[in-house]
């Protein structure tokens, strides 16, 4: 099978003949972020863009399938978008030395290909953006040179082939497409952590992270408009010099939609959250469709979509479209299965099976009769408002065995208050008591909910 083919471990860095640096470089495969310099230039990261294997087990797979049910049947087709490495996307510029790693452009692009295949073959569409910017002309990079995030021309051909992908989509034939229109504007200097450190390593200047930026604007309209959508968060995440023109590494561009418009939501890393590429509106011009940016910088894999789906705003407004955008090195299998448990949760029914609480000492806690609790159950713990980052779960048994399960929320992620826990992990047949507590005083409207069991569990 293709995914034990290419099982490939990269050990220290081999010794090789690296032609003369452009910039004057050296030593840079020992830098943190060990990265070897091509042609014209353009660096690649050892571990993440000449990596021969970025695996999606079929669990994970399945997972994702079980999301993508969940949401539909509430109305919202998911979109799952892998950003190809540089590697496998931009390999032309790649130095010789690049083979003594082990590359091999064909398994490269065969291991994206076998994880975009089995996707759409498991129900989650997920677009080949690795072949739309394998056919970028020859003047176009589509990652930049120092850097490892895609150029307005990789965002743009990104954009294209999920645009495309979502206009062939069931859901689609309800759409009444929206004409948007995107036009070149001044040049943008953006900051680069990896250019910053492979500067070190160099005697003369690295090229910037510098383009000439994009404004997408609606066919009637002339300006663009954005709002900070977690305004009133009170999170006080810090945001990157790439962050300018956010506020808490969270962006919203809104191109002005009635409310009986088809909306798509994107949600992703700092590929999605960031001015110089223009992806959102890109993506608007490419699918029809007003974009709302929900991408956070610095979230990894599950930031952004962790802190929409737990968000008050997903649970009263659900999208027609949502895009998680989210490169192909972020593996979703690193944190374990309580992620994405949480996700589907999240993506469900709302919560709100009652369950007969006291409150004492700061925590809620429900009683339950032995046997009344199921595997398939699911819980929402509501802190009642914004600010707070940890839930503490304690299960306890008729025996009076107890387990105590943390969900906890990082500086980046958006504090929603909100925390969904599947009850199957931690599911005994004697559970009688589910207790809560969170990092922030109870409110008046602090809850412990029940979840409808979701089509397709067991009964």
């Amino acid at each position: 099978m293709m995914r034990s083919v290419l099982a490939f471990c990269l050990l220290a860095a081999p010794a090789a003949y690296a032609g003369p640096s452009q910039f004057g470089c050296a030593n840079t495969q020992f830098a943190a972020s060990a990265s070897i310099e091509g042609t014209d230039g353009v660096f690649y990261r050892v571990q993440s863009d000449l990596r021969l294997q970025h695996p999606m087990d079929d669990a994970v797979v399945g997972q994702l399938a079980e999301l993508a049910r969940v949401l539909a049947e509430q109305g919202t087709t998911l979109v799952y978008v892998n950003v190809p490495t540089k590697g496998q996307a931009m390999p032309q510029y790649l130095p010789p030395e690049a083979a003594a790693y082990g590359y091999d452009p064909v398994l490269m692009q065969a291991n994206y290909q076998d994880v975009t295949d089995r996707l759409n073959a498991a129900g989650v569409p997920a677009p080949d953006l690795m072949s739309a910017m394998l056919e970028a002309e020859p003047d176009e990079k589509v990652f930049f040179q120092a850097d490892f995030h895609w150029t307005p021309d990789g965002a743009r051909l990104a954009a294209k082939a999920i645009g495309d992908m979502i206009r062939s989509l069931p859901a689609y034939s309800d759409v009444t497409p929206v004409e948007f229109t995107s036009q070149p504007a001044d040049p943008e200097i953006a900051f680069s952590g990896l250019r910053r450190e492979l500067q070190t390593y160099c005697k003369e200047t690295l090229p910037e992270v510098e383009a000439t930026t994009w404004v997408t604007t609606r066919s009637t309209e002339s300006e663009l408009s954005a709002a900070d959508i977690f305004a009133d968060d009170g999170s006080e995440a810090a945001a990157t010099d790439s962050d300018v023109e956010t506020a808490e590494g969270e962006v919203l561009d809104i191109f002005g939609s009635g409310s009986d418009e088809a909306n798509l939501v994107l949600v992703g890393t700092s590929f999605s959250d960031s001015s110089i590429n223009n992806f959102a509106g890109f993506l608007s011009e490419y699918s029809g469709i007003e974009v709302v940016n929900y991408a956070i910088t610095g979230g990894n894999q599950f930031g952004s979509m962790t802190s929409y789906l737990t968000s008050r705003e997903f649970a009263e407004d659900r999208p027609t479209f949502l895009v998680w955008e989210n490169p192909i090195y972020n593996s979703l299998a690193q944190f374990g299965p309580l992620p994405m448990d949480e996700l589907i949760v999240a993506a469900g029914p709302t919560c709100n099976i009652s369950a007969e609480t006291t409150a004492k000492d700061n925590a809620l806690s429900a009683s339950f009769q032995p046997g009344q609790l199921k595997p398939e159950d699911a819980f929402l713990f509501d802190q009642g408002g914004e600010g707070a980052r940890i839930a503490d779960v304690t299960f306890e048994t008729d025996a009076g065995i107890r387990r105590t399960v943390r969900i906890e929320r990082s500086d980046r992620l958006r504090a929603t208050g909100r925390f969904f826990l599947k009850l199957e992990p931690y599911w005994h047949p004697d559970l009688v008591k589910v207790e809560v507590s969170f990092d922030r005083a109870l409110t008046d409207t602090s809850a412990l909910t029940l979840c409808p069991t979701q089509k397709g569990d067991a009964s």
